[in-house]
């Protein structure tokens, strides 16, 4: 009921002529709330329709006309159906409140809209116009009248009851602020200087970590400054309400000034070029953190200004002058900037060897200046609200640009040095957790990819906020996020896909764990030839990813009785488009599980010949005797005729041919073969090895000695072996080795 009266509350709201901005973001996140809250039971009574469901299909089909069932029974029913009926009434009201609330959001978003567009293209004088700029030196004039009449105001009522002697603190503040301001900046010089000394030419990170302590010294020096006048003022009781905004205009001024001028300052190094971290001149160096601060402290002028006017009650034709002037000055400004930056040729040699950042402004020059040249034409036509939102919107993107890059680079690079293998933090790595280099070189790249998301994420916002985009509409994406996008029946969010995740990983990670512990504590101690092994390996590892992608779809919240038509869905995809693939996996476990082929096993196919290393699920990896690698489909494997050397045995079998003249004695031929097979180590007794008389040829007589290895690889080396020894031991006993007449008439062919 409180949901909805707010709902209504709004809704009569919105029918006012006119809302300020404020108030219609106060809505939008008040509808977000809403929207959230009534999804959010919703969700949790279609839990409960479910429930009830189920319960009413466990008493069973309702009786006919003209039936009876047991008293009991009708009741039951009866108090479910009622329930139900309650539980299905409350979700449908959540549901209209959740439509209405959206409804109501969109309105808002309608007329926030239609306002800053307003807003933005309102007309007013142009800059040629005279009475502009005597409306100006009214303007001026009113706000100095309002200015001295605050602080007349505010004298007039501290100076009857604020202790005069609390003012003393300032003094003695600026004094402790400019003392640590003088002592920091002697450190970062001395530190500086310690480095641009050396014969070692400056790395990246030193060179970005020096911008980074000098704005981080700027803004302690900044707080040290302003806090503690903020705190005697407040103390001596001379800080009121509209005093306080004075001072608030006065300290963002200044600090925003001063911390885009030392940020400019610090990039651009006028005076130190080898600490520079942007290719500009001398010259350029030196206007460049000028420009950025007047740009800075134009900026903050312009937004202070309308705040104050708002607080002094000072009409907006009289600020108008001020602002053409400070809107034309900016884009004046921001002219010059661009042709500074233009002037990249300062450097040369002195950036050899090192980084040279921003070089992709250049980029953006061209949309600049077209920007710069609506501006000003913005304010001829007399466009000031146009003008003054380009400008501001020049400067504080490119800062925000700029900003986030530098930081990049920093957190880039710093990550980049302490990943090192060789770096201190490399070496505690290696010391406390036994990684190799590589592996730290990996873990810095996770890192460096963290980084750079982090940032991504962070600043992505930062600049939409810019863009008239606000922290309602982040807000309420993260919260349409987080409820979920429906689909069909399954809701999925964030959370849910976190969920699958830490299944799916804990299930591969579980099925690795069992895998390793399988082949170290059972396999390794069996005799089962290694086909078997990989096979057992290979079978329990696909039945503990697919047992791992249930568990991931059960979470999900995936009802499996819909899975007829999820696989009629998948089988018409097969039949367009995965039919191979498909095959190729239905073959790959008829491999594992017939073992016609097996890892380890010699092959020889159309494609080539070699030793089978691996079968997965779609192909089968072969490694030919020249260290090269075949990738079958498995599909292949199956319809194509396949010779393998291994299959059913490991025995292989080698055999040796000879042809020795007619003069030569066949049985001391036939001895000698058999002899130098026997008196090889790897060649089997059993079978024995024997020699037969082949053929007699036009040259001499063919032997041939033929035996049985253990195992068919080492058939090769055990051939080559006899060959060498058989040849040794033939021209021993000078036994000669006919040569055809083609090659002796042919002696170099």
């Amino acid at each position: 009921d409180s949901l909805k009266t707010d709902v209504e509350q709004i809704s009569n709201d919105l029918q006012r002529p006119v809302i300020n901005d404020a108030k219609l973001s106060t809505y939008r996140a008040t509808l977000d709330d809403i929207r959230t809250k009534a999804l959010t039971q919703s969700e949790k009574l279609t839990a409960a329709v479910a429930e009830l469901n189920q319960q009413i299909t466990q008493l069973g089909p309702a009786p006919a006309d003209g039936q009876q069932e047991p008293e009991d029974v009708a009741k039951q029913r009866a108090a479910l159906q009622s329930s139900l009926d309650q539980v299905k009434s409350a979700k449908s009201q959540l549901d209209v409140l959740a439509v209405e609330a959206e409804q109501l959001t969109g309105r808002i978003s309608v007329i926030q809209r239609d306002q800053f567009f307003q807003r933005v293209f309102s007309t007013g004088p142009s800059i040629f116009n005279p009475g502009l700029w005597l409306d100006t030196a009214t303007g001026v004039s009113t706000l100095a009248t309002r200015l001295g009449g605050l602080f007349n105001v505010w004298w007039r009522d501290v100076s009857k009851t604020a202790n005069p002697i609390g003012l003393a603190l300032i003094p003695i503040c600026v004094f402790i602020a400019l003392l640590f301001f003088r002592w920091l900046s002697r450190q970062i010089a001395r530190w500086t200087d310690a480095r641009s000394n050396g014969d070692r030419p400056l790395d990246d990170l030193t060179r970005l970590w020096r911008i980074a302590r000098g704005q981080i010294s700027t803004a302690v020096a900044l707080f040290i400054l302003f806090f503690p006048i903020l705190v005697a003022l407040d103390v001596s009781g001379y800080l009121t309400r509209r005093f306080g905004l004075v001072l608030d205009l006065v300290f963002n001024l200044v600090s925003t000034t001063l911390i885009f001028y030392m940020l400019a300052r610090r990039v651009a190094a006028p005076a130190l070029r080898q600490w520079r971290v942007v290719d500009l001149d001398d010259k350029a160096a030196s206007r460049l953190p000028f420009l950025v601060g007047l740009i800075a402290f134009l900026s903050v002028a312009q937004e202070e200004m309308v705040r104050m006017a708002d607080a002094l009650f000072v009409q907006l034709k009289d600020t108008i002058g001020l602002s053409s002037i400070g809107a034309l000055l900016m884009l004046v400004l921001l002219a010059l900037t661009v042709l500074t930056l233009r002037r990249q040729a300062g450097l040369g040699e002195a950036a050899a060897g090192r980084r040279v950042y921003l070089s992709w402004t250049g980029t953006f020059t061209p949309v600049i200046w077209v920007l710069i040249s609506i501006g000003f034409i913005a304010l001829a036509l007399g466009y000031l609200a146009l003008a003054t939102f380009i400008a501001q919107q020049i400067f504080q993107t490119c800062a925000l640009l700029i900003a986030l890059f530098l930081l990049h680079n920093l957190a880039d690079a710093t990550v980049s040095a302490s990943f090192e293998p060789q770096s201190g933090f490399g070496r505690l790595l290696r010391n406390t957790t036994g990684m190799s280099e590589r592996a730290i070189e990996r873990l810095g790249l996770v890192f460096r990819t963290a980084v750079d998301v982090i940032l991504v994420l962070a600043g992505l916002p930062l600049l939409l906020l810019l863009w008239t985009v606000t922290w309602v509409d982040f807000r309420s994406i993260i919260n349409s996020a987080m409820l979920g996008v429906r689909i069909g029946a399954i809701t999925v969010s964030p959370w849910t896909v976190l969920l699958v995740i830490a299944v799916v990983a804990g299930g591969i990670t579980l099925t690795k764990l069992v895998i390793r512990w399988l082949d170290r504590r059972i396999l390794s101690e069996t005799r089962l030839d290694k086909g078997v092994q990989d096979s057992i390996r290979k079978g329990a590892s696909y039945t503990g990813y697919i047992l791992a992608g249930g568990f991931a779809l059960t979470a999900a919240g995936l009802d499996f009785s819909n899975l007829a038509i999820i696989a009629g869905a998948l089988g018409v995809g097969i039949g367009f488009g995965l039919q191979s693939i498909v095959n190729n996996f239905v073959s790959g476990l008829i491999l594992l599980a017939e073992r016609p082929i097996r890892v380890g096993d010699w092959v020889v196919m159309p494609s080539g010949e070699g030793i089978v290393k691996q079968i997965n699920v779609r192909s089968t990896e072969v490694e030919t005797f020249d260290a090269c690698t075949i990738i079958v489909p498995n599909s292949n494997l199956i319809s194509e005729p396949v010779k393998n050397w291994t299959h059913g045995s490991p025995l292989g079998r080698l055999s040796v041919a000879i042809t020795v003249s007619y003069d030569s004695d066949p049985e001391e031929v036939r001895t000698l073969l058999l002899d130098i097979a026997r008196e090889h180590p790897k060649v089997l007794t059993g079978p024995p090895p024997f020699a037969v008389l082949m053929r007699f040829s036009p040259i001499g007589l063919d032997f041939e000695v033929r035996a049985y290895v253990a195992d068919a690889l080492d058939a090769f080396t055990t051939a080559s072996d006899i060959r060498f020894t058989l040849l040794r031991k033939l021209r021993e006993k000078g036994i000669t080795i006919p040569v055809s007449s083609a090659v002796l008439q042919n002696p170099n062919g």
